[in-house]
């Protein structure tokens, strides 16, 4: 059974744990009444731990979903509506129904929301009607693709239907986890193809994102499935339905409702003078209506005319961009985008957006403090017979994030590692093009810790009413100003991922000694050596303060590998070594710093106050 982690709230999926049989809609666990998909006991995860999974996965790609939601109307709200309507059914489990199947597809279809939360609501409600009835996995999901096609008057490939469609193609095996995981291969297949398949998203360079959502549901479900534990933060109940601002619709509101005891025929007749955007999923004895329309009232007295309309709620789209506009008067006029090498996981400023690079580890990959935490990353890189590799973001996530960003904000300042270690500011660049005049990007040739220190020294410049384009001087002041130094227990992943650089010199020398390195003009090269790690501090603070001398006052940063005892060390020698010392941070190398570093490393940076 899945551990699961509670987050002030009791666990109704932990209270399960020593019940299971029946089918895989039994409350009590997850076995399943078809024989080819029998689970053991022993691991055999609650439907609520399931759906638990599934939640946690798309909520921490719920923003990124936002961001790059571009069809069939750029309203940025997929991620959320999807998240609302799973929430629907999160709740729905925690009472422990007596009939799941049916309070599972109830709740999907009054919970949800939007285009993408209503599509998500009908193949749920077919998929849990086929699997009470005891189908296998299979057939559940084909009838759901089925009903997800259903649900919109005229079907587009390329969007959430078509992985539908491929992941329930696709899905076979011997066991729950084997049915699942191949279902999920062909998902991400499928995603992968959907900008070839609509010229929105090609030209966007972006995936959909409703496709990308269901994507995240299956990997949630695969992970609770693979043992990962479930962190229950989800909302104690469902949250108020909110639509986006949608520039793109030509009707001004949003409406959605319920219906019950529904003639269906008439009802598809008299929906497709509405409006557009319309979805209509669930069927006779009970539909979600969604469309976007001008008269809320026409709308509902001719549904009306065909069964019974309840839980109506309707939201004012041009009162939703009329408040981005207030909130835009509010913020900054310039946000600043920085990538995730900053190791700065957690945004300290709300004009602030993160851009993770990835980590792979053979086939599998993670986004940096998306997918995979810092302490995460060196679990998994202890354990893992592979050595992990790192790749920029494409220039498509930038364009998603460049984009969503200019409808709030009037410039994008986007800051980044330097271009000797990565290619990501070349993707910046690529995407910047897109925007003329409107995106700033800056090759900061720093990394990690005065990367993450020079942002704030950004930001206060900003607020102090300096321009976009005054950041770039900006940063070659802090390059010339600023100090990074850093120790390694070995040069072997400097090595191996090609970020050596000059210190390539010292392989092969450094039998019992450790190297000290720096990264200068944005590339790595050799200070110094020294053999026993007991003079590894003392020799990294001796540089530090010489180098840092002929500034009176500095700001100082230490990283380390996930050893914050020997970082809190370091911190008291650094502040014995002189004085002038403004501020003192410590960081977690990420991932992707981590992957170049290794274990044991440490880090000591600075800047110079102004």
């Amino acid at each position: 059974m899945a551990a699961v982690i509670t987050e002030g709230r009791p666990s109704a999926a932990g209270a399960a744990d020593a019940r299971h049989g029946g089918s895989m809609l039994d409350q009590r666990g997850c076995r399943k009444r078809h024989p080819s998909y029998n689970v053991p006991t022993t691991s055999s995860p609650t439907l609520l731990e399931l759906a638990l999974g599934a939640r946690m996965r798309l909520a921490a790609e719920s923003a990124q979903l936002n961001a790059i939601n571009v069809f069939p109307v750029a309203d940025g709200d997929t991620g959320s509506n999807l998240l609302h309507t799973i929430d629907a059914v999160v709740e729905s489990l925690r009472g422990n129904p007596a009939d799941p199947a049916r309070a599972i597809g109830d709740a999907a279809l009054l919970g949800a929301r939007g285009n993408s939360g209503t599509i998500l609501a009908s193949m749920i409600r077919a998929a849990a009607g086929e699997l009470g009835a005891g189908q296998a996995l299979p057939q559940a999901l084909l009838s759901g693709a089925r009903a997800a096609y259903r649900a919109v008057p005229e079907p587009v490939e390329g969007t959430m239907l078509t992985v539908a469609q491929a992941l329930a193609d696709a899905a076979h095996g011997e066991s729950l986890e084997e049915c699942v995981a191949t279902a999920l291969v062909a998902a991400r297949a499928a995603l992968a193809q959907t900008p070839d398949q609509l010229d929105q998203l090609r030209s966007a360079g972006v995936v959909d994102a409703g496709a990308a959502g269901l994507v995240a549901l299956l990997e949630g479900l695969a992970g609770v499935l693979a043992g990962e534990p479930v962190v229950d933060h989800s909302p104690a109940a469902p949250r108020p339905a909110v639509h986006l601002a949608d520039p793109t619709s030509r009707y001004q509101f949003c409406i959605g409702f319920v219906m019950r005891d529904v003639d269906l025929d008439g009802l598809r007749a008299a929906a497709d003078t509405w409006g557009d955007s319309l979805v209509l999923a669930g069927d006779a004895e009970l539909v979600r209506v969604h469309v976007h329309a001008d008269d809320v009232d026409r709308v509902t007295t001719e549904a009306g005319a065909f069964g019974a309309v309840s839980d109506c709620v309707t939201s004012d789209m041009r009162d939703d961009i009329a408040a981005r506009s207030t909130r835009h008067e509010q913020m900054g006029t310039t946000a600043i985008v920085y990538d995730s090498t900053a190791d700065l996981p957690v945004l300290e400023h709300p004009d602030w957006t993160m851009v993770p690079l990835t980590v792979h580890f053979g086939e599998a990959e993670f986004r940096d403090y998306v997918d995979l935490t810092a302490a995460e990353f060196y679990e998994r890189l202890a354990s893992s017979s592979t050595h992990p590799t790192t790749s920029q973001p494409a220039p498509g996530v930038f364009i998603a994030v460049y984009r969503d960003l200019l409808e709030r904000y009037e410039h994008v300042v986007s800051v980044h590692l330097s271009a000797g270690l990565s290619g990501t500011y070349g993707s910046a660049c690529t995407a910047a093009q897109e925007f003329p005049g409107r995106v700033t990007v800056i090759d900061s040739r720093l990394v990690s810790m005065p990367l993450a220190l020079g942002l704030g020294r950004a930001q206060d410049a900003l607020d102090a009413g300096a321009s976009p384009g005054d950041l770039p001087g900006l940063f070659d002041k802090i390059g010339r100003q600023s100090g990074c130094l850093f120790s390694v227990a070995t040069l072997e992943y400097l090595q191996r991922g090609g970020r050596i650089g000059r210190a390539q010199a010292l392989v092969g020398t450094l039998l019992g000694v450790h190297p000290l390195l720096a990264v200068e003009d944005g590339v790595v090269v050799p200070v110094g050596r020294v053999r026993g790690e007991v003079r590894v501090l003392p020799e990294l603070v001796a540089e530090f303060a010489r180098r840092s001398a002929s500034y009176p006052t500095i700001d100082v940063a230490i990283a380390h590998a996930d050893d914050l005892e020997r970082a809190t060390e370091l911190e008291a020698l650094v502040r014995e070594a002189r004085v002038g010392i403004r501020s003192v941070r410590i960081l977690t190398l990420g991932a992707v710093v981590g992957t170049h570093a290794g274990p044991g490393a440490l880090g000591l940076a600075f800047v110079a106050a102004d």
